[in-house]
């Protein structure tokens, strides 16, 4: 959970810095995420919401089991 936290605190210097995140940063956190345990990108999406929630735009795409069975994306990280 650590290294969730350092990752939101990144982001979010990123974002106050340059109001946008470089896309090789995000795709490498996409695919990070697409593979971790539903606790960690709870944290995460959680910890981007309440710190930097400009940046979910980024992310919000990441659950594409969701996305193919038309769920809301968030739905399935329970």
């Amino acid at each position: 959970m650590t290294e969730v936290d350092r990752a939101i605190d990144t982001i979010k210097q990123i974002m106050e810095r340059t109001d946008k995140l470089p896309p090789v940063f995000v795709a490498a956190y996409r695919e990070t995420l697409a593979t971790a345990p539903k606790d960690i990108v709870r944290r995460f999406f959680e910890g981007l919401a309440a710190h930097c929630s400009e940046a979910l735009q980024y992310f919000i795409d990441v659950d594409k089991k969701a996305q193919e069975e038309g769920l809301p994306k968030l739905d399935t990280i329970t």
